[in-house]
């Protein structure tokens, strides 16, 4: 468990060297920040290559004017037959995705023919992880959120990967501040895939019909917009969020707090060997309040609670005007409703709040991991098509191209720079050219987060995941019940937050 201090100093390294790397981005994370996965799909083994492979494996070229950064090896596990279990299959109700994901297994089989690759369409879930973990099925290859690396490696499920990041130089290729999220006492045990921040989508012509030219930048003016925005005949709400009482419910809630000014020593204060709660009052309250009167007094938000997926269709299918979400969902949005007017949506940063009247956007995303059950062979292999699939530069172009008829493959989502130097300006200069989404929309939050003017500030790193839970149904009771006390219910939560969790550190 990182110390106070640690959290402190690993906060402002992330807010420092994002805003600079960023400063000469583009519009342009990931695939996307998936819902909560229910269930472990099971897992699918791609075909074996058909043609026969080049007796030796050359490093990557580039292409298109990427650099090509990987030194592949010539074999792996000195071509002994190895197995691997890797995530991001695409699911099956998405075959077009399937079918390209064969394709590219297919060509790393070719390169390494003694490999075998098994795919699942497993969406990391703390909930469901430690079932896999309980059960020794975690995959060779997998993926957490930033939340949980050091979750991963206290606890001994991932394996080191120093060696890997340092003979291929990814440490200066990475932005530090999110490759150190998965780094303790000097090692590296992985690698970043995405990296979100969180902002405001909005119906541009809704907002244009209501008289509106821009997206709120307070919260008094949003609450405003809202109601002008709010037709409850039309079945539209004017603003929206995640209500449904889950960890999502209560990252979304946190993402509006720190816009309140909530810090993370606020969440979880660090004295010694002591962990203790210290978000009862204050911002967080502050933000609940904010809530209750934007469902009750206002009557804005949707009349069900919303979970990740409703929350992202409600702007799609035009049932609310302006909803928070994560850069990288637009990814999501363009793959589920491809009909959607995708041109007709913005994202812009949140409303400013808190006592320096400064937005905030919180920070996200994905890191991938090797089991520590994963045998050398095994590593080495999962290492090799993580970067594969990452970093070839005729792999980004394929998938590129594919992007302009296959409404599955997305480009220029608004996402925070994964890369530095001259790595970070290709890949920015290469999406552009190739985006099928309408990078110029969001052009205002690209533009704040590269400036300064809106701070990105980590996710909780002290036990995220079980706070987003703690406060969620909190949330969830406030915009349910009229007569909810949240004072009341957001204490309740903190001393049994303390108790059942933070007093459990050892």
């Amino acid at each position: 468990m990182k110390t106070k201090s640690f959290a402190l100093v690993l906060n402002l390294v992330l807010l420092s060297a994002l805003i600079l790397s960023a400063c000469s981005a583009t519009p342009t994370p990931t695939a996307t920040t998936a819902p909560a996965a229910t269930a472990v799909p099971a897992a699918t083994t791609a075909p074996a290559a058909t043609t026969a492979p080049a007796a030796t494996v050359a490093p990557t070229t580039a292409a298109a004017g990427l650099p090509a950064i990987i030194s592949f090896p010539k074999q792996i596990a000195g071509g002994k037959p190895v197995s691997i279990t890797v995530v991001q299959k695409p699911a099956d109700s998405n075959p077009t995705g399937v079918a390209a994901w064969y394709l590219q297994v297919a060509r790393f089989e070719k390169m390494y023919p003694n490999v075998t690759i098994t795919g699942t369409d497993y969406a990391y879930d703390p909930a469901s992880f430690a079932a896999l973990v309980a059960g020794n099925q975690v995959p060779t290859l997998f993926e957490v959120y930033l939340t949980d690396p050091s979750q991963m490696i206290d606890q001994g499920i991932a394996t080191d990967l120093t060696s890997f990041i340092k003979d291929q130089k990814l440490d200066s290729v990475f932005n530090p501040s999110i490759l150190n999220i998965a780094e303790k006492d000097g090692k590296y045990y992985g690698i970043p895939r995405f990296a979100y921040a969180m902002g405001l989508a909005y119906n541009i012509k809704m907002l244009k019909a209501a008289g509106f030219d821009s997206a709120p930048t307070t919260w008094d003016q949003l609450a405003t917009m809202a109601q002008k925005l709010t037709d409850r005949n039309a079945g539209v709400a004017g603003f929206s969020f995640i209500t449904d009482g889950t960890g999502a419910a209560g990252w979304h809630l946190t993402t509006l707090a720190y816009n309140f000014g909530l810090k993370n020593d606020q969440i979880v204060t660090q004295s010694g060997s002591k962990y203790t709660e210290n978000f009862a009052t204050g911002p967080l309250l502050d933000t609940l309040n904010y809530i209750h009167d934007l469902r009750w007094k206002y009557d804005v938000l949707p009349l069900e609670n919303l979970a990740w997926d409703t929350n992202g269709a409600a702007l799609a299918n035009g049932t609310a005007a302006m909803v928070v979400m994560a850069g990288d969902q637009f990814t999501w949005l363009r793959q589920t409703y491809p009909d959607a007017p995708i041109a007709d949506f913005g994202f812009a940063p949140l409303p400013a709040g808190g006592t320096d009247g400064k937005g905030v956007s919180l920070v996200g995303g994905n890191i991938a991991m090797v089991s520590s059950k994963a045998t050398p062979d095994q590593v080495e292999a999962a290492v090799y098509w993580r970067l594969f699939t990452q970093f070839d530069p005729n792999e980004i172009i394929s998938n590129y191209i594919a992007g302009q008829s296959d409404t599955t493959v997305v480009v220029g989502a608004p996402e925070l720079p994964l890369y530095v130097g001259d790595y970070e300006t290709a890949t920015e200069a290469l999406e552009a050219k190739y985006a099928n989404l309408p990078i110029a929309n969001y052009k205002s939050f690209m533009d704040a987060i590269s400036s300064g003017k809106v701070g990105l500030q980590a996710e909780p790193l002290v036990k995220g995941q079980d706070f987003y839970t703690a406060v969620a149904t909190v949330l969830s009771s406030v915009v349910t019940d009229q007569t909810a006390d949240p004072a009341a219910l957001l204490k309740t939560a903190a001393d049994t937050f303390q108790t059942n969790v933070l007093d459990q550190i050892k």
